[in-house]
């Protein structure tokens, strides 16, 4: 329970001070830390963010995330129990395994900020340092960020002023939060 308040601690200093994303969840201290020019962002400085071909939205969830995920998809993801939460303005889904109450993934619509508005979070003197672990990526042709630090973290843009993040404190390899988020873009590609 303490690891999981100290993620979202960590998660609600990055939302409001740096555009959209937490840091990582051991070292709260991390979140005000800086890449120095000896440690570049792990972005490759040439990176620019790609438009967005196909833009969604997400309106009708950015208040509901934990409906991006149908009750069967998220028994089998291992994470029946949800449970919401609002964190500096916008409200995020807590996913939990079975009988555990300590939040294992967020799930989250940023409608406030683009992914081209994270990435510019790590450019310059006063990046994050979690900026170091970002590498680019795409999830079913959206554009995305993936931060495999200690946790794993995946920012999907999905329009010009709309990311859908999710990230999981209990699976660094990453493979849980690329399925979460294809489940939820084909929701967020249903028709209301």
């Amino acid at each position: 329970m303490v690891k999981a308040a100290a993620a979202l601690a960590a998660l609600a200093v990055l939302l409001a001070g740096c555009g959209g994303t937490d840091t990582q969840v051991d070292e709260p201290a991390e979140t005000e830390s800086t890449v120095t020019a000896g440690s570049p962002s792990g972005l490759p400085p040439e990176y620019g963010v790609p438009a967005i071909a196909d833009p969604l939205d997400p309106g009708r969830f950015a208040t509901d995330p934990c409906a991006l995920l149908a009750p069967e998809q998220r028994s089998d993801l291992g994470l029946p129990g949800t449970e919401q939460e609002e964190l500096a303005g916008t409200v995020e889904c807590l996913l939990h395994p079975p009988g555990d109450t300590v939040t294992t993934v967020q799930l989250q619509l940023m409608t406030d900020r683009g992914l081209a508005d994270l990435v510019a979070q790590c450019r310059g003197a006063n990046a994050p340092a979690a900026c170091t672990t970002w590498a680019p990526t795409t999830v079913e042709r959206y554009p995305a960020i993936l931060d495999s630090g200690r946790q794993c973290r995946l920012m999907v843009g999905v329009a010009e002023q709309a990311v859908l993040l999710v990230n999981d404190v209990a699976e660094p390899k990453c493979r849980r939060v690329t399925e979460i988020a294809a489940a939820a873009l084909t929701t967020l590609r249903e028709e209301p």
